[in-house]
């Protein structure tokens, strides 16, 4: 390469002469803008329970009484969103009994027809496991 040469390579798009914001170059980092809170607290509740023999009595009352709280908190959420998922579970569950159904009840099919004709084609075997509900007989 010649030293005389200047290669260049801007941002696709990019009008001369514009700057980009910092939320602009966070999203083409892949970064948020602020610092994650649920880090920092996960990171001080691991320093507060590596701590805990040279708290005070308050401050261990006032972080139990916190988790307590948080606790209560979650299993009364939990109770206003488990029905919806409970029902989404079982209709999922059901869906999916009914199609390993259909496809074991086809492999079977299939491999007594092999076992008899002694004869394996893959095509065959794939429309006899997956069968197509819109095919009439």
């Amino acid at each position: 390469m010649n030293n005389t040469y200047l290669a260049h390579h801007g941002i696709l798009g990019m009008k001369w002469g514009v700057r980009r914001s910092e939320a602009q170059l966070a999203r083409a980092r892949g970064h948020s803008s602020k610092p994650s809170d649920d880090k920092n607290e996960v990171a001080a509740r691991k320093v507060a329970v590596k701590n805990r023999r040279t708290m005070s009595d308050a401050d261990l009352k006032k972080r139990i009484e916190r988790l307590k709280l948080e606790r209560e908190f979650k299993n009364l959420t939990e109770d206003d969103i488990t029905p919806g998922r409970k029902y989404v579970s079982e209709i999922l569950s059901a869906s999916g009994k009914k199609a390993l159904t259909v496809a074991a009840a086809g492999a079977m099919t299939y491999a007594v027809k092999t076992a008899m004709t002694k004869e394996f084609n893959l095509k065959e075997a794939a429309q006899y496991i997956a069968a197509n509900p819109n095919k009439k007989k």
